[in-house]
């Protein structure tokens, strides 16, 4: 039998913040949590809420995914002010 995947506690703050502004988000089991679609572009997303070592940042296997993957680097956001100011920077052309 298969469990759920464990979800970070940032990430329905971070999804809400992100459609509401006017981004398409589709949750992920692997490798991080979100699919993100603005304007023609993709972006893949990992929550984390902690601030130190394992909720802080990327895990063993996401780094290695992001390490290896040839599209663009995997965005951290630890809030839904991260992902507000994430959205503007994209919306805005600042990001990539």
């Amino acid at each position: 039998m298969r469990r759920a995947a464990k979800r970070d506690t940032a990430e329905r703050e971070i999804i809400n913040m992100l459609v509401g502004c006017g981004f398409s988000v589709y949750q992920l089991n692997q490798p991080v949590d979100l699919l993100v679609g603005h304007r023609g572009k993709n972006f893949l997303v990992e929550c984390k809420s902690g601030t130190k070592g394992y909720g802080k940042t990327l895990n063993d296997n996401q780094r290695d995914f992001n390490d290896a993957w040839r599209g663009a680097k995997v965005v951290t956001l630890h809030s839904a002010q991260d992902a507000q100011d994430w959205a503007v920077a994209v919306s805005s052309g600042a990001a990539q």
